[in-house]
Protein backbone atom coordinates (compact mmCIF):
# COMPACT_ATOMS: atom_id res chain seq x y z
CA UNK A 1 0.00 0.00 0.00
CA UNK A 2 2.80 2.42 0.92
CA UNK A 3 4.58 1.64 -2.34
CA UNK A 4 1.44 2.28 -4.40
CA UNK A 5 0.77 5.58 -2.65
CA UNK A 6 4.34 6.73 -3.28
CA UNK A 7 4.12 5.87 -6.96
CA UNK A 8 0.95 7.84 -7.53
CA UNK A 9 2.13 11.00 -5.74
CA UNK A 10 3.08 13.53 -8.47
CA UNK A 11 6.84 13.74 -8.99
CA UNK A 12 7.61 10.45 -7.25
CA UNK A 13 7.92 8.34 -10.39
CA UNK A 14 11.51 9.36 -11.03
CA UNK A 15 14.08 6.72 -10.11
CA UNK A 16 17.49 7.91 -9.00
CA UNK A 17 20.63 6.36 -10.42
CA UNK A 18 22.00 3.29 -8.68
CA UNK A 19 25.63 3.92 -7.77
CA UNK A 20 27.88 0.84 -7.51
CA UNK A 21 28.33 -0.65 -4.04
CA UNK A 22 32.09 -1.02 -3.74
CA UNK A 23 34.24 -2.87 -1.22
CA UNK A 24 36.81 -0.69 0.53
CA UNK A 25 40.06 -0.83 -1.46
CA UNK A 26 42.19 -1.29 1.67
CA UNK A 27 40.14 -4.41 2.49
CA UNK A 28 40.59 -5.79 -1.03
CA UNK A 29 44.36 -5.22 -0.81
CA UNK A 30 44.67 -6.88 2.60
CA UNK A 31 42.63 -9.94 1.56
CA UNK A 32 44.13 -10.32 -1.91
CA UNK A 33 40.86 -9.74 -3.77
CA UNK A 34 40.34 -7.58 -6.85
CA UNK A 35 37.49 -6.17 -8.91
CA UNK A 36 36.72 -8.22 -12.02
CA UNK A 37 35.78 -6.11 -15.03
CA UNK A 38 33.92 -2.82 -14.85
CA UNK A 39 30.72 -2.08 -12.89
CA UNK A 40 27.59 -2.89 -14.90
CA UNK A 41 24.90 -0.22 -14.72
CA UNK A 42 21.47 -1.04 -16.13
CA UNK A 43 17.95 0.36 -16.25
CA UNK A 44 14.90 -1.82 -16.73
CA UNK A 45 11.11 -1.74 -16.59
CA UNK A 46 9.52 -3.71 -13.75
CA UNK A 47 5.81 -4.37 -13.24
CA UNK A 48 4.60 -4.08 -9.65
CA UNK A 49 0.91 -4.93 -9.66
CA UNK A 50 -0.53 -2.91 -12.54
CA UNK A 51 2.11 -0.20 -12.26
CA UNK A 52 5.08 0.04 -14.63
CA UNK A 53 8.17 1.43 -12.90
CA UNK A 54 11.81 2.03 -13.77
CA UNK A 55 14.34 0.03 -11.75
CA UNK A 56 18.03 1.01 -11.90
CA UNK A 57 20.78 -1.43 -10.92
CA UNK A 58 24.56 -1.32 -10.55
CA UNK A 59 26.55 -4.57 -10.23
CA UNK A 60 30.21 -5.04 -9.24
CA UNK A 61 32.07 -8.38 -9.41
CA UNK A 62 35.13 -9.36 -7.37
CA UNK A 63 37.43 -12.39 -7.40
CA UNK A 64 39.96 -13.78 -4.91
CA UNK A 65 43.17 -13.20 -6.84
CA UNK A 66 45.31 -14.77 -4.10
CA UNK A 67 43.29 -18.01 -4.28
CA UNK A 68 43.53 -18.06 -8.06
CA UNK A 69 47.32 -17.65 -7.85
CA UNK A 70 47.58 -20.38 -5.22
CA UNK A 71 45.51 -22.82 -7.27
CA UNK A 72 47.63 -22.17 -10.37
CA UNK A 73 50.80 -22.64 -8.29
CA UNK A 74 49.58 -26.00 -6.97
CA UNK A 75 48.71 -27.06 -10.50
CA UNK A 76 52.15 -26.03 -11.73
CA UNK A 77 53.78 -28.01 -8.90
CA UNK A 78 51.96 -31.09 -10.19
CA UNK A 79 53.80 -31.02 -13.48
CA UNK A 80 52.41 -28.02 -15.31
CA UNK A 81 48.87 -29.30 -15.69
CA UNK A 82 46.61 -26.40 -16.59
CA UNK A 83 43.11 -25.24 -15.82
CA UNK A 84 41.24 -27.32 -13.20
CA UNK A 85 37.93 -25.89 -14.39
CA UNK A 86 36.75 -25.02 -17.84
CA UNK A 87 39.22 -23.92 -20.47
CA UNK A 88 37.89 -20.38 -20.64
CA UNK A 89 39.36 -19.09 -17.39
CA UNK A 90 40.87 -19.70 -13.98
CA UNK A 91 38.77 -20.64 -10.97
CA UNK A 92 38.48 -18.54 -7.81
CA UNK A 93 36.04 -17.47 -5.12
CA UNK A 94 33.51 -14.88 -6.31
CA UNK A 95 31.76 -11.91 -4.67
CA UNK A 96 29.08 -9.80 -6.32
CA UNK A 97 27.34 -6.64 -5.13
CA UNK A 98 24.17 -5.23 -6.72
CA UNK A 99 22.53 -1.95 -5.73
CA UNK A 100 18.89 -1.56 -6.82
CA UNK A 101 17.00 1.75 -6.88
CA UNK A 102 13.21 2.11 -7.21
CA UNK A 103 11.08 5.26 -7.52
CA UNK A 104 10.75 7.46 -4.41
CA UNK A 105 13.45 5.48 -2.62
CA UNK A 106 11.13 2.56 -1.95
CA UNK A 107 12.89 -0.64 -0.88
CA UNK A 108 12.38 -3.72 -3.02
CA UNK A 109 9.16 -5.69 -2.51
CA UNK A 110 9.94 -9.26 -1.47
CA UNK A 111 8.69 -10.72 -4.77
CA UNK A 112 10.94 -8.43 -6.83
CA UNK A 113 13.91 -9.05 -4.51
CA UNK A 114 13.48 -12.82 -4.83
CA UNK A 115 13.33 -12.53 -8.62
CA UNK A 116 16.60 -10.55 -8.75
CA UNK A 117 18.36 -13.02 -6.46
CA UNK A 118 17.12 -16.00 -8.50
CA UNK A 119 18.32 -14.32 -11.71
CA UNK A 120 21.74 -13.63 -10.16
CA UNK A 121 22.04 -17.26 -9.09
CA UNK A 122 21.10 -18.49 -12.57
CA UNK A 123 23.68 -16.20 -14.19
CA UNK A 124 26.39 -17.39 -11.83
CA UNK A 125 25.41 -21.04 -12.38
CA UNK A 126 25.79 -20.60 -16.14
CA UNK A 127 29.02 -18.60 -16.04
CA UNK A 128 30.76 -20.81 -13.46
CA UNK A 129 29.18 -24.15 -14.45
CA UNK A 130 27.63 -24.58 -11.01
CA UNK A 131 25.19 -27.47 -10.67
CA UNK A 132 22.39 -28.12 -8.17
CA UNK A 133 22.94 -24.84 -6.31
CA UNK A 134 20.21 -25.11 -3.68
CA UNK A 135 19.43 -23.29 -0.46
CA UNK A 136 20.38 -25.43 2.56
CA UNK A 137 19.75 -23.06 5.45
CA UNK A 138 19.98 -19.57 6.90
CA UNK A 139 22.55 -17.74 8.98
CA UNK A 140 23.23 -14.23 10.30
CA UNK A 141 25.94 -11.91 8.99
CA UNK A 142 27.17 -8.49 10.11
CA UNK A 143 27.01 -5.68 7.53
CA UNK A 144 28.99 -2.44 7.26
CA UNK A 145 26.71 -0.61 9.71
CA UNK A 146 27.56 -3.18 12.43
CA UNK A 147 23.96 -4.44 12.41
CA UNK A 148 23.09 -8.03 11.52
CA UNK A 149 20.91 -9.31 8.69
CA UNK A 150 19.67 -12.80 7.76
CA UNK A 151 21.52 -14.56 4.96
CA UNK A 152 20.68 -17.61 2.88
CA UNK A 153 23.19 -20.47 2.69
CA UNK A 154 23.54 -22.43 -0.56
CA UNK A 155 25.46 -25.51 -1.62
CA UNK A 156 26.19 -26.96 -5.05
CA UNK A 157 29.07 -28.44 -6.98
CA UNK A 158 31.23 -27.84 -10.01
CA UNK A 159 31.97 -30.67 -12.41
CA UNK A 160 33.82 -29.52 -15.48
CA UNK A 161 36.86 -29.81 -17.68
CA UNK A 162 37.49 -32.19 -20.53
CA UNK A 163 35.95 -35.50 -19.58
CA UNK A 164 34.61 -33.91 -16.37
CA UNK A 165 38.01 -34.24 -14.71
CA UNK A 166 37.13 -32.10 -11.70
CA UNK A 167 34.29 -32.17 -9.18
CA UNK A 168 34.07 -30.33 -5.86
CA UNK A 169 31.49 -28.77 -3.56
CA UNK A 170 30.91 -25.04 -3.36
CA UNK A 171 29.20 -22.84 -0.78
CA UNK A 172 27.20 -19.67 -1.30
CA UNK A 173 26.08 -16.82 0.96
CA UNK A 174 23.36 -14.39 -0.16
CA UNK A 175 21.99 -11.45 1.80
CA UNK A 176 20.42 -8.03 1.25
CA UNK A 177 19.59 -4.85 3.15
CA UNK A 178 18.19 -1.34 2.67
CA UNK A 179 20.72 1.46 2.22
CA UNK A 180 19.80 5.14 1.79
CA UNK A 181 16.70 4.59 -0.30
CA UNK A 182 18.16 1.65 -2.26
CA UNK A 183 18.53 -2.08 -1.70
CA UNK A 184 21.94 -3.79 -1.70
CA UNK A 185 22.20 -7.48 -2.60
CA UNK A 186 25.43 -9.42 -2.10
CA UNK A 187 26.32 -12.91 -3.29
CA UNK A 188 29.50 -14.75 -2.33
CA UNK A 189 30.55 -18.18 -3.66
CA UNK A 190 33.56 -20.15 -2.39
CA UNK A 191 34.97 -23.68 -2.77
CA UNK A 192 33.77 -25.74 0.20
CA UNK A 193 36.33 -28.53 -0.01
CA UNK A 194 39.64 -29.51 -1.59
CA UNK A 195 39.60 -30.06 -5.35
CA UNK A 196 40.27 -33.61 -6.53
CA UNK A 197 41.63 -33.49 -10.07
CA UNK A 198 41.60 -36.50 -12.39
CA UNK A 199 44.88 -36.61 -14.25
CA UNK A 200 44.63 -37.67 -17.89
CA UNK A 201 48.38 -38.31 -18.31
CA UNK A 202 50.89 -40.63 -16.67
CA UNK A 203 52.43 -37.87 -14.56
CA UNK A 204 50.96 -39.39 -11.39
CA UNK A 205 50.50 -43.09 -10.90
CA UNK A 206 47.35 -42.58 -8.83
CA UNK A 207 45.64 -40.73 -11.66
CA UNK A 208 44.52 -37.89 -9.37
CA UNK A 209 45.95 -35.02 -7.35
CA UNK A 210 44.50 -32.67 -4.75
CA UNK A 211 44.39 -28.88 -4.74
CA UNK A 212 44.19 -27.77 -1.12
CA UNK A 213 41.56 -25.16 -0.28
CA UNK A 214 41.21 -23.27 3.01
CA UNK A 215 37.43 -23.07 3.07
CA UNK A 216 37.24 -21.32 6.45
CA UNK A 217 39.60 -18.56 5.27
CA UNK A 218 37.55 -18.05 2.11
CA UNK A 219 34.36 -17.80 4.18
CA UNK A 220 35.95 -15.25 6.52
CA UNK A 221 36.98 -13.27 3.44
CA UNK A 222 33.34 -13.11 2.31
CA UNK A 223 32.27 -11.84 5.74
CA UNK A 224 35.03 -9.20 5.68
CA UNK A 225 33.97 -8.04 2.22
CA UNK A 226 30.37 -7.64 3.41
CA UNK A 227 31.47 -5.70 6.48
CA UNK A 228 33.69 -3.32 4.53
CA UNK A 229 31.41 -2.15 1.73
CA UNK A 230 31.27 1.59 1.12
Amino acid sequence: MCFMLAVFVPGCLETKEASPAYVNQATLDSLGWTMSGEPQVESMIQMVGDVEIVMNTATVNYIDEDLMTDINRQISDQGGIKDPGNSEGDFSSLFMTTRVALPAGITLPEQVLTGIIDASIQNMEQESEIKEFYQVGEETVTINTASTVPARSYEGYIESGDGENIMFKIRGVITSWADEGTTIIVLGVIPAEDMIIKESTDVMSSGTFTITINEEQEYQDILALIQNME
